[in-house]
């Protein structure tokens, strides 16, 4: 495209009204979100290069993937690596994605070290999950070895036991088998799928079991 082509309409589109059609020279050019309009000051009768084009492109493309993770931060909170992955599948190339974490990480949207503090109290304390099932999940989820650390290191000895007490007590009373050390041996394979260690697992079944 030559240096002399100009902006020539900058319309509103009839279905969508954020986003706005941009002519070039009385042709259709793009279609792009409103903010992009605005953040580059876009208007009737402007020159546009090349280059400015494919900044114009670059920014509306931020702009998508922007909305994309917003999106998926609406249904729940996500690490960096989730949301990476998801922007990856989606079809943005690596340095859209990248740009757009770090601005989400800039305003607080994207915190590995936050996101970790708040798995680690749903599960421990809200469902009931020991700290290696809770280890495994935030390595998964793609969080550092030392932001899972330091978020795990908020579950103390007493924190672990009555989050095993949690999981374990519905399970021990729905199984009415009268072999007791069959059912001992449920609930300690369970509590051991659930991430818990074996002197916790040790001290719950032998609580609910009546020894002291």
């Amino acid at each position: 495209m030559s240096p002399e082509q100009k902006i020539t309409a900058i319309d509103a589109q009839e279905r969508r009204g954020n986003r706005r059609s941009i002519f070039i020279n009385g042709k259709f050019a793009l279609g792009v979100d409103e903010t992009v309009i605005a953040d580059l000051c876009l208007h009737v009768g402007q020159e546009i290069s090349e280059e400015e084009l494919g900044r114009i492109v670059r920014a509306e493309l931020l702009s998508k993937a922007r909305e994309r993770a917003l999106r998926l931060l609406e249904y729940r909170a996500r690490s960096r690596a989730e949301l990476a992955r998801r922007l990856r599948q989606a079809g943005f190339a690596e340095d859209i994605i990248e740009e757009v974490l770090e601005r989400l990480s800039d305003i607080g949207f994207v915190d590995d070290a936050r996101f970790s503090q708040s798995w680690v109290e749903s599960r421990s304390v809200g469902r009931g999950i020991g700290k290696a099932r809770i280890k495994w999940e935030l390595r998964q989820k793609g969080v550092e070895a030392d932001l899972v650390e330091e978020a795990l290191s908020e579950i103390d000895e007493e924190t672990e036991y009555k989050s095993a007490v949690l999981a374990a007590r519905a399970k021990w009373e729905k199984d009415h088998s009268p072999d007791a050390g069959a059912k001992r041996r449920r609930l300690a394979s369970y509590l051991q799928r659930q991430g818990f260690v074996w002197d916790v697992i040790k001290r719950v079944i032998n609580e609910l079991a009546g020894y002291d």
